[in-house]
């Protein structure tokens, strides 16, 4: 497989959509959540249960795609993940292409708050870019917060999602806002590498793009609690 294939598929693939899944389960949930005290106070509570069970689905979906996103490397099981694409461009440099949108991606660089002398290595070439900008979301995604965050996500996902381990101590997910905070930075990692690698734009002025179609749900959701509401009403 061509390089810029590998990567490709990673981010579109792996990432993309593990990102839109994480976030459209994420807006699911809270949307439900928003609606507690009305499902609880009018005909909506003949189906307390089931939203119940829906939610939990949905917080379900919301952590494994979270850890998917953040899985480790592996030869025998090669995970499209984030590290394992910091670690393909590490180890290839020399084969990768060129990079085919400088500006918009020392732009979006910009908007990261990535330190100067990254964003002018925008215009130095794939090779110095590639391993500059790996070693910079490798050590974003080592500092102290971000590791307890992974960590807790992994051994979540492991312990009680994958697996019903029988523990002696009570096993605790990250925080949404740890979680968003991660999500953050695999989406500036996607907008990154579409510009240098792809030529598209996942992230415009700041703005990963594709956020907004994982709403549609949501909002659907919200229409329809409120078709509800109101028939129940009159």
């Amino acid at each position: 497989m061509l390089t810029r294939d590998y990567i490709e598929d990673i981010v579109k693939e792996g990432l993309v959509q593990d990102i839109f899944k994480m976030e459209q389960s994420y807006e699911l949930m809270k949307t439900i959540g928003s609606k507690t005290n009305e499902i609880k106070s009018n005909i909506l509570n003949t189906y307390d249960e089931l939203f119940g069970t829906i939610q939990y689905a949905l917080q379900t979906e919301t952590l494994l795609a979270a850890a998917r996103i953040y899985d480790s490397p592996s030869k025998k099981y090669p995970t499209r993940c984030i590290r394992g694409v910091l670690q393909y461009l590490s180890d290839n440099t020399i084969e990768l292409p060129n990079i085919r949108e400088p500006y918009q991606l020392s732009l979006h660089l910009k908007y990261m708050n990535a330190p100067a002398e990254l964003i002018s290595i925008a215009f130095s070439g794939s090779e110095i870019f590639a391993q500059h900008f790996s070693t910079y979301i490798d050590n974003l995604l080592n500092e102290p917060e971000k590791i307890e965050a992974l960590d807790k996500l992994k051994q979540f996902r492991d312990k009680a999602l994958a697996h019903n381990e029988k523990v002696d101590y009570k096993i605790f997910g990250p925080t949404w806002g740890a979680l968003k905070d991660l999500i953050g930075i695999s989406k500036n990692v996607v907008g990154a590498l579409g510009w240098a690698y792809f030529s598209i734009a996942y992230v415009i002025n700041g703005e990963y793009i594709l956020s907004k179609d994982t709403l549609k749900t949501s909002n659907a959701l919200n229409k329809l609690f409120k078709i509800i509401l109101e028939k129940s009403s009159t």
